[in-house]
C-alpha cells in the first residue's frame, strides 16, 4: 500500500535534501590549510657561509741551491728558529776543491797579464825607436842620401814593428779580461762554498723536516730541487675558503667573520676578510669559485681554552660565517614567505600571500637583506600584516591570488580529517 506525502511538507523536504547533497559534495573543498604569521620588526644580520682551511701567512719552504750529501742537520721538527740560524750543512769538499782550482787559475791569469804587459812595454819602446829612425830615414831620403830601396826597407820594418805593438795591446786587453773572468770564478766558487751551509730565511717553527743526514739532495741550480724543510710563522694565520660567484659580490674587505674548526667544535674564532680575489678558479664541477682569505685575530684565540702551545695549525678545516650586512629594527617576514610569481606582463616578481578573511591575496614586495630565518621587507607590507608562512609547497607552487585557505596551527597542518 502506498503512503501519500502531504503536499504541504513535500517542498520543505526537497529543500532539506538539496542542502544535504550540497553539503556532502562541498565537504573538503573549503580551502588549503596554511600557517599565518604577523610581520614584525627585528634586527637582521646577513652572512655568507663558507668552508675552508687554516694556513699561515708566512710559510717558507727551504731548498738548497747546491746538490750534495747532507753532512749534518742542526734543527729538529717543532723547533723554534730565528732568521739566520744554521739549519743544515752539505758536504763542502767538492766546493772547496773548486775554490782552490779557481784561485790557481786566477794566479795563472795574473801571471799571463804580467807577461802581456811586459811584452807591450817592449813593443812600445821598439815602436817609438822605429818611429824616430823612420823620421831620420825620411830626411835622408829627401836629401838623396839613401836609395828608394833602402827607404822602402826601413818603412816596411817600421810597419812590422807598429803591428807588433798593436798586437801587444790587444794581448794585454785579453789578459785583463781573463783575469776578470778568473776573479768571477773565484766569487762563484766562494758562493758555492757558502751555500753548503743553509740558514733560516725567516724566524718561525720547523713544521716539516723532509731529509736525513747522509741523504743526497738535488739543488735548485740544476732543476726544481729538493724540498728540505718548512719554516712556519704562526704570528699571523689565515683561513682560505672558496665562495660561489653568486655570494662574492656581498663580501667586502674587513667584513667580520666567525670560524668554527673541526678540531674545536662549538668554539668560535674571530676573523676578518683580508683579501678578495679578482679572478675565479674553476672547480671540479666546472663552476667558478672565488678564493676568499680571512685573517684570524690572534688576540681572540685565548677563548679556545687549550693547553696546546700552537692551538691552530696549517691544514685544520672548518666552517666560517662572513657577516656582510646588518639592518636594525626593520620590517621582516619568515624567509619561506617570499616566493616568485609572474605579473600580468610575465615579469617574475617577489611576492607574498597575505591572509585576508579565508583568502590568499597575492602582494608584490621589495626585499632587502636576509639571514637564515628572516628577510627584510623594504616595501609592500605594513607591520602587523598577516602573511602565509607555510606549508612551503603551497607558497612556492600551488597558491594563487584569491585562493581559498584555512588558517590552522602548526600541529594541525598535516592532520588528516
Amino acid at each position: 500500500m502506498n503512503t501519500l506525502i502531504n503536499p504541504s511538507i513535500r517542498l520543505p523536504l526537497a529543500v532539506l535534501s538539496l542542502c544535504f547533497v550540497l553539503t556532502q559534495c562541498g565537504e573538503g573543498d573549503e580551502g588549503s590549510k596554511v600557517l599565518v604569521e604577523k610581520t614584525s620588526h627585528r634586527s637582521i644580520t646577513e652572512k655568507v657561509s663558507v668552508s675552508g682551511t687554516i694556513e699561515a701567512l708566512d710559510s717558507r719552504v727551504v731548498s738548497a741551491e747546491n746538490s750534495g750529501r747532507i753532512t749534518s742537520i742542526h734543527v729538529a721538527l717543532g723547533e723554534q728558529v730565528d732568521s739566520g740560524d744554521l739549519l743544515l750543512s752539505i758536504d763542502a769538499e767538492l766546493y772547496t776543491n773548486n775554490l782552490d782550482l779557481a784561485k790557481t787559475n786566477l794566479n795563472q791569469r795574473r801571471a799571463g797579464l804580467s807577461r802581456a804587459q811586459a811584452y807591450q812595454s817592449q813593443a812600445n819602446a821598439a815602436w817609438r825607436l822605429s818611429e824616430e829612425q823612420l823620421n831620420m830615414q825620411v830626411n835622408a831620403y829627401e836629401k838623396g842620401l839613401i836609395s828608394q830601396t833602402e827607404f822602402d826597407a826601413f818603412q816596411s820594418n817600421h810597419i812590422r814593428i807598429q803591428g807588433e805593438y798593436e798586437s801587444s795591446k790587444h794581448a794585454s786587453d785579453e789578459a785583463r779580461y781573463l783575469v776578470r773572468a778568473a776573479e768571477n770564478s773565484i766569487n762563484d766558487a766562494k758562493n758555492g762554498l757558502n751555500r753548503t751551509s743553509i740558514y733560516a730565511p725567516a724566524g718561525g717553527v720547523i713544521t716539516e723536516l723532509n731529509v736525513h743526514e747522509g741523504e743526497t739532495i738535488v739543488g735548485t741550480a740544476q732543476m726544481q730541487g729538493s724540498s728540505l724543510l718548512t719554516i712556519t710563522n704562526f704570528d699571523t694565520l689565515l683561513f682560505r675558503a672558496e665562495v660561489s660567484e653568486s655570494d662574492i659580490p656581498r663580501i667586502h674587505v674587513d667584513d667580520s667573520a666567525k670560524i668554527v674548526l673541526d678540531a674545536y667544535p662549538g668554539k668560535t674564532i674571530f676573523a676578518k676578510v683580508w683579501q678578495l680575489p679578482l679572478s675565479p678558479k674553476q672547480g671540479i664541477d666546472l663552476s667558478n669559485q672565488f678564493e676568499v682569505v680571512l685573517m684570524v685575530l690572534p688576540e681572540r684565540l685565548a677563548q679556545l681554552e687549550t693547553s696546546q702551545e700552537i692551538p691552530l695549525r696549517p691544514g685544520m678545516r672548518g666552517n666560517a660565517s662572513v657577516f656582510t650586512n646588518r639592518a636594525e629594527n626593520v620590517l621582516s617576514v619568515p624567509l619561506q614567505c617570499v616566493t616568485v610569481r609572474p605579473n600580468d606582463e610575465s615579469v617574475i616578481e617577489d611576492v607574498v600571500f597575505v591572509y585576508v578573511s579565508g583568502k590568499a591575496t597575492i602582494q608584490k614586495v621589495v626585499t632587502g637583506i636576509q639571514d637564515e630565518q628572516h628577510i627584510e621587507i623594504v616595501a609592500g607590507l605594513e607591520e602587523g600584516s598577516s602573511v602565509i608562512s607555510g606549508p612551503y609547497d603551497a607558497i612556492a607552487n600551488t597558491l594563487e591570488n584569491n585562493s581559498d585557505v584555512i588558517q590552522v596551527k602548526e600541529e594541525e597542518l598535516f592532520q588528516e580529517e
